[in-house]
């Protein structure tokens, strides 16, 4: 049997001719070739096409797509990986038949728009889709670029529109019969909508793209059963904890190609307990940046541990893409012995927070009550001032447009709560910031080395009037998109009815796992009503609420009308061991109070000593043992249509 091959175009331009510059998408193709050759095994270095700043001409990124990606034949698959400006240009008179808005998207290559060099358009792209994808090769499409979504960071990835059609001569000749066929099938991965611009994000002390690096966290770690929906979901819910202005996209939506496993599957794991063994005169594990450990640093201390009833941890002193270097933490391994390993502490560095608006002196006082907020009179352990540069990526923003008042945004500006006065010391505000950054913390919880990947599963099915419990044969409601659940009231009987839903948890894997299941809501809320903590069989199903359907509603107060939404983050937690969901509770942000008693620290499981962590910066006692855990998490909008009659929103397998 013939083996399947890889080819791969990777496309990221910093640096251009006739557009401004970026700093992050070198650094997206080149975590891509590393993750392609260590994961994917894509061990043949003609097989990767990587083009970089002026190599990545216009005329270079088509001969990559005809030359190199037209070398994948049936069975194949091809990956084309582009990350740089995205925008929007004018189209010849001639073609206007293709585009009757008179613009189309457009990659912007180095050389665009010099020289009269046109940027590549989105129905050229496809064109050169449409010839890979005929060959029988399995072809994706990832672009991280403004107006990416159907072109198949502030730093963003955005240039302005050409107005100026370019000749028709300068464009491909075949785009005047781009139509005249149905194209062939390949999925595409969009940074974003196509009036949404593209971010970029600093992780590991370097720029990247926020859509690249949250996509490869996915892909990271994620089995490799996981399809290009589910990791979709994956980087959405990764890109959301950083912005609410930037929502990526999966085309096509419907049912089909992208339900196939990423690349064919052909991605690998580690295998389940990771090994530290003793080589090259230093203790390492066989697993790296390309597996999604961070490079560590003084705010971050990342371990691993060897399963079992007493802790013997690492310390992760050294990052490489495939291998780590470790340091034992007292106490002395057998050189002779490979010891599986599971992730025992995960970075979890402050959240920090800029000073915006014209009023900055009213920011003092909560900048000094965040000074001696700790339990001993220290810093605030949830939160860090920072200015100058940093503002810049700051997470939340301290909005002082009052001489008396500060609003809480997130980094895109969207308010996080009500206006707070600063007449009491600035107590109140700095209340509303550690819890903020405490569901912050709660969000961002994930492993990235789990053997757990693909053990678990979250489904919502419709729950229909009279029925009691979830049908065997009903199949889950699919994501839109965005990777974002729509569930939609309806209008019955003269009035509004909210979607109703059963809940699932599945454990696909060979062993018994503990699962809670937490609802993080739009008030800043965390609970875990749902399913509060039990064990799941093997090969089992566990239900919220005892397999009752789930109601989501509009808060409590809001009024029930065409418009109102509002906005859930479904996060399954599941380990190895028992573990608490206490210290994870946290009340919505206007109940919070300053008498509030941190939950006890005699928690069972290393979830829930990652959950102190989180939520009280204190990691609880240290002398049990550890094993292996993940998460999983799912965004879910409820949301009342403009019209009256509407469905529940979904799409079914």
């Amino acid at each position: 049997m013939m083996t399947r091959r890889i080819f791969a175009l990777l496309v990221g331009i910093d640096r251009y001719r006739a557009a401004g510059q970026l700093q992050g998408c070198h650094n997206d193709v080149l975590a891509v070739r590393d993750y392609l050759q260590v994961r994917a095994g894509v061990s043949d270095p003609r097989a990767i096409r990587l083009l970089a700043n002026e190599d990545a001409t216009r005329s270079a990124v088509i001969a990559g797509l005809r030359e190199h990606l037209g070398q994948a034949g049936p069975g194949d698959t091809a990956l084309f990986w582009f990350s740089g400006h995205g925008s929007w240009a004018a189209v010849p008179k001639e073609l206007s038949h293709l585009e009757p808005s008179g613009q189309m998207q457009t990659l912007v290559c180095h050389d665009s728009r010099h020289d009269e060099v046109p940027d590549l358009y989105d129905k050229e792209l496809l064109l050169l889709c449409d010839e890979i994808a005929g060959t029988g090769a399995h072809l994706a499409v990832v672009l991280d670029s403004c107006h990416s979504q159907s072109a198949t960071r502030d730093l963003v990835r955005y240039a302005p529109a050409s107005t100026t059609p370019p000749r028709l001569e300068a464009l491909l000749p075949q785009l005047r019969r781009v139509l005249t066929r149905p194209p062939a099938q390949h999925v595409a991965l969009a940074a974003c909508r196509t009036d949404e611009t593209a971010g970029e994000t600093w992780a590991d002390g370097r720029a990247y793209g926020l859509f690249s690096w949250s996509l490869l966290s996915a892909m990271r770690r994620l089995a490799p059963s996981a399809t290009y929906r589910d990791l979709l979901v994956a980087a959405r819910c990764e890109v959301e904890r950083q912005s609410r202005q930037q929502v990526p996209q999966l085309e096509p939506v419907t049912p089909g190609i992208a339900d196939q496993p990423f690349l064919g599957g052909r991605v690998t794991l580690p295998a389940i307990g990771i090994r530290m063994r003793r080589i090259r005169g230093e203790w390492e594990i066989d697993a790296g940046s390309c597996h999604g450990l961070s490079l560590p640093s003084a705010a971050q201390d990342v371990r691993v541990a060897v399963p079992g009833p007493l802790l013997r941890e690492a310390r992760i002193v050294r990052v490489h893409p495939g291998r780590s270097v470790v340091e034992p933490l007292g106490w002395e391994p057998d050189e002779d012995t490979q010891y599986p390993v599971v992730l025992s502490r995960v970075p979890m560095p402050r959240v920090t927070v800029a000073v915006d608006g014209v009023h900055r002196s009213a920011a003092d006082p909560v900048l000094t009550a965040l000074a001696s907020a700790a339990p001993g009179g220290g810093p605030s352990a949830h939160v860090r001032p920072v200015e100058g540069d940093d503002e810049r990526s700051a997470d939340l923003l301290l909005d002082v447009h009052l001489p008396d008042r500060v609003r809480i945004r997130d980094a895109d500006g969207f308010p996080l709560c009500a206006e707070l006065a600063v007449d009491d010391g600035g107590r109140r505000a700095v209340l509303a910031l550690e819890h903020l950054a405490r569901v912050h913390q709660i969000k961002a919880l994930v492993n990235p080395i789990s053997g757990l990947a693909g053990a678990v599963g979250m489904e919502l099915v419709e729950a229909r009037p009279g029925e009691s419990t979830a049908p065997a044969y009903r199949p889950p409601l699919l994501p839109a998109g965005d990777g974002t659940l729509h569930l939609r009231y309806r209008w019955e009987q003269g009035t509004w009815r909210p979607p109703t839903v059963f809940v699932q948890l599945r454990n696909n894997s060979g062993r018994k796992l503990f699962f809670v299941l937490l609802n993080i809501t739009e008030r800043h809320r965390v609970h875990a009503t749902l399913f509060a903590g039990d064990h799941v069989a093997p090969g089992h199903v566990g239900a919220a609420l005892y397999g009752r359907a789930v109601e989501f509603t509009i808060p409590a107060g809001d009024p029930v009308q065409p418009g109102a939404r509002t906005r859930d983050w479904l996060l399954l937690l599941a380990a190895e061991e028992q573990f608490s969901s206490a210290p994870f509770e946290l009340p919505a942000i206007e109940d919070i109070s300053a008498d509030r008693r941190r939950s006890p620290l005699a928690v069972a499981g290393l979830l829930g000593r990652l959950g102190l962590a989180a939520v009280h910066r204190d990691a609880g006692a240290a002398g049990t043992g550890a094993s292996d855990w993940i998460t999983l998490a799912v965004p879910v909008v409820t949301e009342v249509p403009a019209g009256r009659g509407a469905h529940l929103a979904g799409e079914r397998r």
